[in-house]
């Protein structure tokens, strides 16, 4: 019988049947989890509790989930009054608690003999362990040592004479010890006679970032290199260890706060002549006969009294776990410890015992049934899964035949395929297992999240099936290794081959001739000594080339290296130069004339435009020079019209400001084009800026601005052109005129500075108030035809300040403006001549 292809139809519902059954198997195994193990809410973590199938048929408070949950609760307690009597006094925290770090550190245990202490505040010590210990590498003469140690070791041990030890009285805060114990010195060295000699010694010190209730420090408690050490190992476990119980301290009494919990506790231990009492009641003042009945009247309850060997509980804890779980921490509990703790059944408080009763109402007793159920679905997945992997790819070609017909998909990579397959499926599963284990705790039992998960599981299926039937698809048409990166490398090989052939001269010129030298010495040193003197010979004369290689390199890299710095009709001999040298060589010399023609060329052009510019200038200046000469001689005529004076008025100053700006034109032209010829003098800077405050005087009185002048020395000389340097100070004083705000100060200052090389400089600074905002960048000021007045309701071209940098840069000076808000302040520096 001849195979035929699947319906495309069928194939769809076929599939919607396969994604709905593995649905219905995951769906049914989380209503099993949800519904016989129940997610409850620890002070460290979340767990959970698998409940029995007999466990339903008693009450939520009498089931073994109530009693573990009880239990657990009891163990927190343990813990947890045993680090509050760590950290309180009365019932709240004590940080100036003493501590005596010797008894702390042996409280699971005997304390020795004797041993060296020392005592510190709790608080310091929870700080101390929370920055962690600070060592130091310290070497120490014998005379440092003595002074760093004392010349005693403090010992202290317990006082049996004293005839009145209390029980249990290896406490680890013990300051209480002080009446049972004594102190005693001992020399450092032995001796009597108090000589001392200490060897030198390289000592590990630990910085004391805390003093101890004395004032004192570690090392003036110790005698010897043994007992500071042993102190500071004391010193440093204390600290750390109280300063995570200070964390569990926080924690417990949160979790365990009468608001947020639903057990309650009273615990009275006496110690001596000393009564503490723990709780998280209200009241602190219970009698023992007032703590039994109000516990028995909470519903669940324990009473534990060691002395009196009496326990009572209505719950299944027997004496024997409560005495357990008490003893693991004797060093807190004396056997003078009576115990209360119930469970407040009306259930006030949204705990972990409302989480185990909403867990033992959902439970469902007739999980297996649905454990069938999704076993069935499984299995009826697995055979929809063998049949649709038989059939999937079948079609009938064009010609009738049966075929493999591929998709869109079949088509990417294999090995990207897979990869993106394990990263889909296996990061949303880890991503849900993720949420499931921070957040089940809060929606173990919604329905939604049943439904949440089962999407969860329908997209993994789909992507999985996806993934599936295309490899499947792949491997019937015999596509699998031809759609892999793999294959495509190899069958591409052949142009790789080609590719390295038609660049054969740089193999041929490097890899080649390193093979070649590789095997030549290789086999030279198998024939012994005589070889490798043979071989190194060889290598001697490879050197040589690599070395005048090398040479000739450098000389083309060192024409590359003029050609850069601006001499461009520099060229590289070619002499001597072989191979890739002689072609690196002709490029050089090539790009070389290329620039120089280019900038010859842009040159030119330059000069082109300043001389436009020049005899532009030059046709404007001669009617100009007309009508300003016209201009003067009207107004030396007896006008008595006042009209015509002010147009005569206009006609003279528009004409002076033209001809200002048709001089500034030419002047930034031919600074530009760099056309300009410079007479070297020696110039009293002092002196010039001086005779410029005068010529600018009776502007400056116009414009009620007064000049501030601080001069370092009363003569400072500098090189420069005189008329270029006059025509510099000249642009900046106008640009004060124009642009300063009247009725305010001009500071005119000049210093002498040095600099690391020690050349000195003349730094000439003018500082003044701008009449308009300045709301512009102060590197655009000195761009031709900027001006800082934007609204430019004064006079001016926006050509004087940078005429005066550029003339300034081309003296070797440098130009500096500085705005701070309205504050213009410009800097000019140039080498001072000694």
């Amino acid at each position: 019988m001849k195979k035929k292809p699947l319906k495309e139809n069928t194939r769809k519902i076929l599939l919607v049947i396969q994604h709905a059954l593995i649905v219905a198997a995951a769906v049914s195994i989380l209503v099993v989890l949800t519904g016989s193990s129940v997610m409850l809410t620890g002070v460290d973590e979340n767990y959970s509790y698998s409940m029995d199938a007999g466990e339903k048929e008693k009450s939520y408070e009498d089931s073994l989930l109530f009693n573990h949950i009880f239990g657990r609760g009891v163990a927190d307690v343990a813990r947890m009054v045993a680090v509050r009597s760590q950290m309180e006094t009365d019932g709240r925290f004590d940080g100036r608690k003493i501590i005596d770090v010797a008894t702390f550190y042996y409280r699971y245990g005997d304390l020795p003999d004797k041993y060296v202490t020392a005592k510190y505040y709790l608080e310091d010590l929870i700080k101390w362990g929370q920055y962690g210990p600070e060592y130091e590498d310290r070497w120490f003469t014998g005379e440092q040592a003595d002074e760093f140690l004392n010349r005693t070791s403090t010992y202290t041990r317990i006082n049996y004479s004293s005839g009145n030890l209390p029980g249990g009285i290896l406490t680890p805060f013990n300051a209480q010890l002080d009446e049972y114990t004594e102190e005693y010195s001992v020399s450092a060295n032995g001796l009597e006679n108090g000589e001392f000699h200490r060897d030198d010694t390289n000592a590990s010190v630990l910085l004391n970032r805390y003093q101890t209730v004395d004032g004192k420090n570690i090392e003036e408690y110790t005698g010897t290199w043994e007992d500071y050490k042993e102190l500071c190992q004391y010193v440093q476990e204390t600290a750390a260890i109280l300063a995570g119980n200070y964390q569990e301290y926080l924690k417990y009494k949160e979790f365990y706060d009468i608001d947020h919990s639903n057990l309650r506790f009273y615990i009275i231990k006496d110690v001596g002549d000393r009564r503490e009492i723990y709780t998280n009641l209200a009241s602190r003042t219970l009698s023992e006969e007032e703590a039994d009945r109000q516990f028995k009247s909470y519903g669940k309850y324990l009473y534990f009294s060691p002395e009196d060997m009496k326990y009572d509980s209505n719950t299944l804890l027997e004496e024997k776990t409560v005495r357990h779980v008490f003893n693991s921490f004797e060093y807190a509990y004396p056997e003078t410890m009576k115990v209360w703790i119930g469970v407040d059944t009306s259930y006030a408080a949204d705990d972990v015992y409302i989480q185990g009763m909403q867990g033992y109402e959902s439970y469902m007793p007739y999980y297996w049934q649905l454990i069938g159920f999704a076993f069935a679905c499984v299995c009826a997945w697995l055979l929809l899964l063998v049949y649709l992997t038989a059939m999937e790819g079948r079609c009938i070609d064009e010609e009738g035949n049966l075929s493999v017909c591929l998709k869109g998909i079949d088509h990417i990579p294999t090995e990207c395929m897979v990869g993106a397959a394990i990263l889909l499926v296996g990061g949303i599963i880890v991503a849900f297992t993720y949420i499931y284990d921070s957040m089940a705790h809060e929606f173990y039992y919604e329905t939604w999240f049943v439904i949440a998960a089962g999407g969860v599981v329908l997209i993994c299926e789909l992507l999985f099936t996806g993934f599936y039937y295309s490899l499947v698809r792949r491997l019937k048409a015999d596509n699998l290794w031809k759609e892999s990166l793999v294959f495509k490398a190899a069958v591409n090989g052949r142009a790789v081959a080609w590719k390295i052939y038609d660049n054969g001269d740089v193999i041929a010129k490097s890899w080649l001739p390193y093979a070649v030298f590789l095997i030549v010495n290789f086999l030279f040193t198998l024939l012994g000594w005589k070889g490798i003197l043979i071989a190194a010979v060889l290598d001697l004369a490879f050197g040589v080339l690599i070395y005048r290689n090398t040479k000739d390199r450098q000389r083309i890299v060192e024409g590359i290296e003029k050609i850069k710095e601006g001499d461009f009709k520099h060229k590289v001999d070619e002499n001597h130069l072989h191979g890739d040298n002689l072609a690196l060589a002709r490029a050089v010399n090539n790009i070389g004339e290329g620039i120089r023609v280019a900038v010859e060329t842009s040159m030119k052009d330059e000069r082109l435009k300043a001389d436009l510019i020049t005899n532009v200038s030059h046709d404007i200046k001669t009617p100009l020079t007309s009508i300003i000469n016209y201009v003067d001689l009207i107004k030396r005529e007896n006008i008595e019209s006042e009209k015509i004076k002010g147009y005569v008025e206009v006609l003279d100053t528009k004409s002076q400001r033209l001809k200002q700006l048709t001089d500034d034109l030419v002047e930034a032209s031919k600074i530009s084009s760099g056309n300009i010829s410079l007479q070297w003098e020696r110039i009293n800077l002092v002196e010039l800026v001086n005779q410029t405050i005068g010529e600018f005087s009776e502007k400056f009185e116009q414009k009620k601005l007064a000049p501030v002048i601080r001069y370092a020395k009363d003569s400072m000389y500098i090189e420069a052109d005189s008329r270029r340097i006059w025509r510099v100070v000249e642009n900046l004083f106008n640009n004060i005129v124009k642009y300063a705000m009247e009725g305010t100060r001009v500071y005119i200052d000049m210093a002498d500075l040095s600099d690391e090389d020690g050349k000195k400089y003349v730094e000439f600074s003018l500082k003044n108030i701008s009449a308009q905002p300045l709301n512009i960048n102060a590197d655009e000021l000195t761009e031709r035809f900027i001006r800082g007045d934007v609204a430019r309701s004064t006079e001016g071209s926006g050509l004087g300040l940078s005429i005066a940098k550029n003339l300034t840069e081309a003296q070797n000076g440098t130009f500096q403006i500085i705005l701070d808000g309205d504050l213009f302040k410009v800097v000019l520096t140039f080498l001072l001549l000694v």
